[in-house]
């Protein structure tokens, strides 16, 4: 009986302490929890990272797209730029390469540039970019580079404004100069046509004009310095009108179609007309 008693009071004993040992020592709950958890823990964990990860690579998009578009905006923005400099550039070196072949030419000149040109080829007027507030007045010459190596004359204000002025050309039916052949010294009247070619009229029937003969100003119409070039002889012919003269064709040294710096001589008419 007694032998019983001490057993179960061992027994009590032990598991009291395990007891005891289980509240206070709860490590071994937590693995029996922890093992069962695990796997949803792990679970979670990984959705959690994912997440993260997709959103971390989202919102990276999102920004290179907006960097991609800043930096295109930027490239535009330069390339626009860029054109203005290059722009500029040739506008400068067409006015250096024509005050350096405009050297022997004694009036003041204004450089202007062309803001309106019809597209029909042969309407013979173009507007500029200066006027009166520049010392523009009506009937002054107007100039432009010849192939970069020559000066020439291309036409004539006739209708000026405070920043603007218009400009008949050579080729226009109003525009009329004193011109003269270079070889031959005959005179006649240079006259447009609403053409590619002008006439000049009123040549001598004895004048020994042939196709390429350079057409010069002759300075007696009051109007234009004498020797400015015009253009050279294409035809020669007899004037249907008037048998007593000759008739010929002449092309003009610039280019028209494409005009878009020229040269305003600051000369006003020697004998008011």
């Amino acid at each position: 009986m007694k032998f019983n008693r001490l057993w179960i009071g061992i027994i009590l004993l032990f598991l009291i302490s395990g007891l005891w040992y289980i509240v206070n020592r709860s490590n071994f709950i937590n693995e029996i929890l922890g093992f069962g958890l695990k796997p949803i823990w792990k679970g979670i964990s990984f959705s959690g990272s994912e997440s993260r990860s997709f959103f971390e690579h989202y919102l990276f998009l999102i920004n290179l797209k907006k960097d991609n578009e800043r930096l295109k905006q930027e490239v535009l923005i330069l390339k626009s730029q860029l054109a203005q400099y290059k722009e500029r550039e040739r506008i400068y070196k067409k006015l250096e390469n024509f005050y350096k072949i405009s050297f022997n030419l004694k009036y003041p000149k204004v450089a202007a540039q062309v803001i309106y040109k019809p597209l029909d080829p042969f309407s013979g007027i173009i507007f500029i970019d200066k006027g009166s507030k520049n010392g523009i007045m009506p009937q002054m010459p107007v100039l432009a580079a010849a192939g970069g190596e020559a000066v020439a004359l291309i036409g004539q204000v006739v209708e000026v404004y405070k920043s603007w002025s218009k400009v008949i050309l050579l080729t226009h039916p109003s525009f009329a100069a004193d011109v003269k052949i270079i070889r031959t010294g005959d005179r006649g009247i240079l006259k447009g046509k609403a053409e590619k070619y002008c006439d000049l009229q009123y040549l001598p029937s004895t004048a020994d004009v042939k196709p390429g003969d350079e057409v010069i100003t002759s300075g007696q119409d009051a109007l234009f310095p004498k020797g400015l070039l015009v253009g050279k002889v294409i035809r020669v012919g007899r004037d249907p009108s008037q048998a007593v003269f000759k008739l010929a064709e002449v092309a003009p040294l610039v280019d028209f179609h494409n005009l878009d710096l020229v040269f305003v001589l600051l000369k006003i008419p020697e004998i008011p007309l």
